[in-house]
């Protein structure tokens, strides 16, 4: 055998390899932790019609969002009736209107929580006290 096909028999062996392997670890974790919400959060953009109260025109010239999602999710999501937000859920729940499979398990089990938890994250931060409080509280 020559250099080039070992070269891609290695290859082809490493391509089978998980993506989330390294989920065993605390870092591992997060990463697919992150993984899984951001999924989540554009299926939820695919579920609701964000172009329609978007300003930018192309969002509303092709019907589906084009710009920064989670920002107009967290933008329009207070303003959906909560029919529309209880069928983005179940759409959601069911993968999307392309009736996606989840990547993991825990994308698969993070699809059941209410849709509050991925909408609306990062939205509310709590605040820090200002020093000179903070010393009088202690």
């Amino acid at each position: 055998m020559n250099k080039w096909t070992e070269k891609m028999r290695r290859r082809r062996r490493q391509r089978k390899r998980s993506r989330w392997l390294d989920a065993t670890t605390e870092e591992g974790r997060k990463a697919q932790g992150a993984a899984a919400f951001a999924a989540i959060r554009r299926l939820y953009c695919e579920s609701l019609p964000l172009w329609r109260t978007c300003s930018r025109g192309f969002c509303r010239r092709h019907h589906c969002c084009g710009g920064d999602g989670p920002a107009c999710l967290r933008r329009t999501w207070p303003l959906m009736p909560q029919e529309l937000q209880e069928q983005a859920w179940e759409s959601v729940r069911r993968g999307g209107p392309r009736q996606i499979p989840a990547a993991t398990k825990r994308e698969r089990d993070l699809r059941g929580f209410p849709p509050t938890n991925f909408v609306l994250s990062g939205v509310i931060e709590p605040r820090a006290a200002p020093p000179s409080l903070a010393a009088v509280m202690l």
